[in-house]
């Protein structure tokens, strides 16, 4: 026999086989599991409101006056304690591949360093503590940390606890949705899930907004853009800035562009937008400030002096244009300083 009959033979034992298991109805009824993503942990759907705050009205961009002396107690030790977040590229990023800190804020904290710590390098004078949003006052009252730099809103509420130095970013809450997404503005999320992360005063302005969107909540932003990700939620709603730094991880997103089709009374969220109140998608007014502990103003007026050099000398221009050079802001903040009803008396 021939190597080629012998092929032909096995080849055609095979097509047998095959035609009679599809004669006898033999098929493969399989079907795999329908697999969920699974939440980040700690994500609230919706998310819990937070009891209320007493807190009397007052200016939150108005601080102590700056004072160019080092505290002596930390000239002493040698090193800050700097509370920081790790998930917000354009602000406070802890980047993967090297384990070191960047951002707007983290060059803030150096430029501190710098001034406290002439002559030496601020990346060992300068020792980062990674919090959440939710934890930042709490650190600093506990002393886990000496100061916070965080994307941090300076609110009333909050100055019942730490101590803000000037404004030194100012920016206004917005929306990032998926590129396919068919949400133009806030407006459009009426009855949507919304993310932003606790402790942050984004949750409660999403809470506010009359459209009703569903505020949901999750210790850290990254973990919004991956809800964002796999259609868990809607949007993201939070600082422009933030936002900013989101998008940097997933270009496929975008932000909104149609402005709140509703404004409260005497709005002032777009006060320092560089557009129009009818270009500005911004819907809530958000000071950036860095904290202290109450007890601790000698830091906080040196804080309040390095601020003052960098709007002066440039070095703020210099640090918005490599971090920020797309945010809407009209530039570095005017310092206010003068009484406060949570400062000690005197300053």
């Amino acid at each position: 026999m021939t190597s080629t009959s012998a092929a032909r033979r096995r080849a055609t034992a095979v097509l047998a086989v095959v035609l009679l298991l599809a004669g006898s109805g033999c098929t493969n009824s399989y079907q795999p599991p329908t697999v969920v993503p699974p939440r980040p942990a700690g994500a609230q759907n919706p998310a819990p409101t937070p009891s209320p705050v007493n807190a009397p009205e007052c200016d939150a961009r108005r601080s102590v006056a700056p004072l160019d002396i080092a505290p002596s107690k930390y000239v002493t030790q040698g090193y800050i304690r700097a509370g920081v977040d790790q998930t917000m590229t354009r602000m406070t990023y802890r980047h993967p591949a090297t384990g070191e800190f960047h951002g707007f804020d983290i060059d803030l904290l150096y430029e501190i360093a710098k001034a406290l710590f002439p002559g030496k390098d601020p990346k060992q004078t300068l020792r980062f503590v990674v919090v959440t949003s939710a934890e930042r006052q709490a650190r600093l009252r506990d002393d886990t940390v000496d100061i916070v730099a965080d994307s941090m809103t300076a609110t009333c509420a909050r100055a019942t606890e730490v101590a803000f130095s000037t404004d030194y970013l100012d920016s206004g809450q917005t929306v990032l949705v998926r590129g396919d997404s068919p949400y133009q503005g806030i407006g459009d999320l009426g009855g949507r899930t919304v993310c932003a992360a606790t402790g942050t005063t984004s949750l409660q302005h999403t809470r506010d907004r009359p459209e009703k969107p569903i505020p949901v909540s999750v210790p850290n932003w990254t973990d919004c853009l991956v809800m964002l990700q796999q259609r868990q939620v809607e949007a993201i709603s939070t600082d422009h800035n933030v936002l900013l730094g989101l998008r940097d991880l997933d270009p496929s997103t975008r932000l909104v562009t149609q402005p709140p089709g509703w404004r409260p009374s005497g709005d002032t969220s777009c006060d320092w937008h560089v557009e129009p109140k009818s270009a500005c998608t911004w819907f809530s007014d958000e000071p950036h400030a860095i904290a202290t502990r109450q007890d601790d103003i000698a830091l906080l007026r040196f804080v309040n002096h390095v601020l003052e050099q960098l709007r002066r000398d440039g070095r703020w221009a210099q640090m918005h244009q490599k971090w920020l050079p797309e945010h809407p802001d009209a530039g570095p903040p005017p310092a206010r300083y003068g009484p406060n009803l949570f400062w000690p008396p005197g300053m």
